[in-house]
């Protein structure tokens, strides 16, 4: 009996940890069948572990957005914008790996017989619920890639004649997505423990941020011809975020920009109240993550973000001061919204005091000037390496469920100034902000706030995309900070220069007033290189000496109608010559 035992732990252990070649692709050649394996929900509970890792990844960047200026990280969106270089013979992604994940989903469901198994109903329903949760994730995430997929609801074998079937309609993929979250929501239980694993309110989350998402994409992608349909989601969005409110579990942390700030960057968020779910990373479990990239290693952010932060009256903010001239990198952070401060390196800013001393960090001019803070860990240790930053980062917190509750409401024409007061404001008042009031441009600051409290949180792009406004914000050219003129400017606020922008290494004149020293210290950035051939900056205006910052590689930056979608790559439609492209793509 023992020895049975222990071949029986072996054989689960191989079937949960060997890769490719397990139990999930092909029948295991056992006698332990998937019917032997699924009887606990000690079983599915372990089975189920290994979706977290692979469909759940925080994001800490709005990379391919407007909200970023320039990037030298690989990007889809980036690189069809700004060189129209992503085409179906060079696109990733639909291939075996891409689809593994869908048939360790249906291979659970597929094997789960209630008749042969020792469990109750409301740990069975939990779980199918988890696994539920996740194909719904997997699938919308795919209509919102290529519009309409194959919908498999089983795994399918290699000699199944559905595996060559083609797309369904976008709205049978999306009611089997709601479908499916609707079965999560109502039977994952409860129960938010640490918050790092999945409960009834993050799924309740990933409901109403779908339902948000094809409501207005129904609304405003009026070629689709599902217009009629967007308020059945828009309600259905209302009313999970409802759910969530009405609990009484949850509520926006703290008061102020610094604990705004400590969101993003704190060691664990397991008992933090805004917290629905979380990714917790710990050195002592062996799980980091990268965010001190965000600072200056790839990327800039915008000036266009930098202009939709307010002023901290409420006022809109004015990059032109009352004389006709722009305001200096220093001047723009007085009297914003403090959330700027926290989201942009401010003068003044410092990585870590303990090492660098009173030396305050430059911006990246090469990458427009505006550096992102938000979600670089303040200790120094908590950075200690490549894969080894140790702060835990939020999946989905209570903020956005306000914000997609006010937003649903306005786009229904139900929102009143009591539902404002419960969701929008709470999120103003947390940082001091004025109050918005019920006006014909509601809608308006709805969106504007959204993009203020998620920004950096890998929302941007889709909101771009569902709300249609491609053309208006991704067809223009990115910008970064005003330079007045060639020479050196103060970005840390001590009065004193820090960097100089020059036509090229060979006139210094601009800076040539200055002491040697500071001539020596100060960072220089060059519009033209040795050979008179411009780097990656260069200034917008007619002289050539001023203007903002705009970058090479974003000269031909246009936008079109297809880049609401990606091409499925051509190698698979060989394959399978019942797919067809997405819209814009054939």
């Amino acid at each position: 009996m023992k020895k049975n035992v222990l071949s029986i732990i072996g054989i689960v252990s191989l079937l949960i940890f060997v890769s490719c070649e397990d139990f999930l692709d092909r029948n295991p050649k056992t006698s332990i069948t998937a019917n032997d394996y699924f009887k606990t929900a000690s079983d599915l509970e372990i089975y189920s572990n290994r979706f977290y890792q692979e469909l759940i990844t925080p994001l800490f960047d709005d990379v391919g957005s407007d909200n970023v200026t320039i990037s030298t990280n690989a990007n889809t969106m980036y690189t069809m914008v700004n060189s129209n270089g992503i085409s179906s013979s060079n696109v990733g992604d639909w291939d075996i790996s891409d689809w593994t994940h869908l048939r360790r989903i249906n291979y659970m469901l597929d094997n789960i017989h209630p008749e042969n198994m020792s469990i109750g109903q409301e740990d069975l329903n939990h779980y199918v619920g988890i696994v539920k949760f996740f194909r719904g994730d997997y699938y919308y995430k795919k209509v919102k890639k290529y519009n309409s997929v194959p919908f498999y609801n089983k795994v399918v074998n290699d000699m199944d004649e559905d595996l060559y079937k083609p797309s369904d309609s976008r709205e049978l993929v999306v009611d089997s997505v709601i479908s499916d979250l609707e079965f999560a929501a109502t039977y994952i239980k409860p129960a938010l423990g640490q918050r790092t694993r999945i409960n009834q309110y993050a799924a309740l989350a990933l409901l109403a941020r779908v339902c948000l998402h094809e409501a207005t994409y129904r609304k405003y992608h009026t070629s689709l011809g599902l217009t009629a349909s967007a308020n059945t989601y828009f309600n259905k969005a209302i009313s999970a975020c409802q759910k969530i409110m009405d609990a009484g579990l949850f509520e926006l942390y703290g008061s102020g920009a610094g604990d705004y700030e400590a969101l993003f960057c704190m060691p664990k968020l397991r008992d933090n109240k805004e917290i629905l779910m979380s990714v917790e990373y710990d050195q002592t479990l062996g799980r980091g993550n990268n965010t001190h990239i965000v600072l200056g290693m790839y990327w800039g952010l915008s000036r266009s973000l930098m202009e939709a932060y307010q002023m901290a009256d409420g006022s809109d903010f004015s990059y032109t001061k009352p004389d006709g001239t722009y305001k200096t990198y220093v001047e723009l952070f007085e009297g914003r919204d403090p959330r700027f401060s926290v989201t942009f390196a401010y003068p003044g800013f410092n990585i870590s005091p303990e090492i660098t001393g009173n030396s305050p960090y430059i911006p990246k001019t090469t990458f427009g000037g505006f550096d992102q803070i938000k979600f670089y860990p303040k200790e120094t240790s908590q950075r200690i390496g490549w894969n080894m930053n140790y702060t835990s980062l939020p999946l989905f917190r209570y903020a956005e469920v306000l914000l997609i509750y006010a937003e649903a409401k306005a786009e229904t024409g139900t929102l009143s100034q009591a539902d404002l007061d419960n969701s929008l404001n709470l999120i103003r008042d947390r940082v001091g902000m004025p109050r918005i009031n019920m006006s014909a441009n509601v809608l308006e600051d709805i969106r504007r706030e959204r993009r203020i409290e998620l920004a950096c949180e890998g929302f941007r792009l889709d909101d771009i995309k569902r709300w249609a406004k491609g053309e208006e914000w991704m067809g223009t050219k990115p910008q970064g900070l005003y330079i007045h003129g060639y020479g050196a400017f103060d970005v840390t606020g001590d009065g004193e220069p820090d960097v100089a922008i020059l036509h090229d290494a060979d006139d210094l004149s601009p800076i040539g007033h200055l002491s040697p020293d500071i001539q020596a210290k100060i960072e220089k950035e060059y519009l033209y290189d040795a050979n008179g051939n411009r780097t990656s900056i260069y200034l917008n205006q007619a002289d050539g000496k001023s203007g903002f910052m705009e970058f090479v590689t974003s000269e031909n930056r246009k936008w079109a109608e297809r880049f609401y979608y990606v091409p499925i790559p051509n190698q698979q439609l060989l394959l399978n010559p019942n797919l067809k492209q997405p819209p814009g793509w054939d």
